[in-house]
């Protein structure tokens, strides 16, 4: 296993706990909004939306982006003694 894999293997476990953290202040940021006034809280959403959302949806793309370079990798090279068609013409 290489050193950049240990590192992110060892940061794994904070990832929710990061994640929870925003979320909820994400929450209490929209409650004081509220508190405020309708236009005020829209406002905050919008803002929420992107704050929360965006790491999110970057942590979501990596995921997704790592499991199709897996499958991609090991697909592409026959098992051994497997006939590759079209090879020799």
């Amino acid at each position: 296993m290489s050193a950049p894999q240990r590192i992110r293997l060892a940061f794994l476990p904070f990832l929710p706990i990061a994640l929870a953290v925003l979320v909820w202040l994400g929450f209490s940021a929209l409650r004081e909004g509220l508190a405020l006034g309708g236009g005020e809280a829209w406002l905050m959403g919008w803002v929420l939306a992107f704050l929360v959302g965006m790491p999110l949806l970057v942590l979501g793309l990596a995921v997704a982006g790592a499991v199709q370079t897996h499958g991609h990798r090991f697909g592409l090279v026959p098992n051994p003694g497997e006939k590759i068609p079209e090879a020799g013409q």
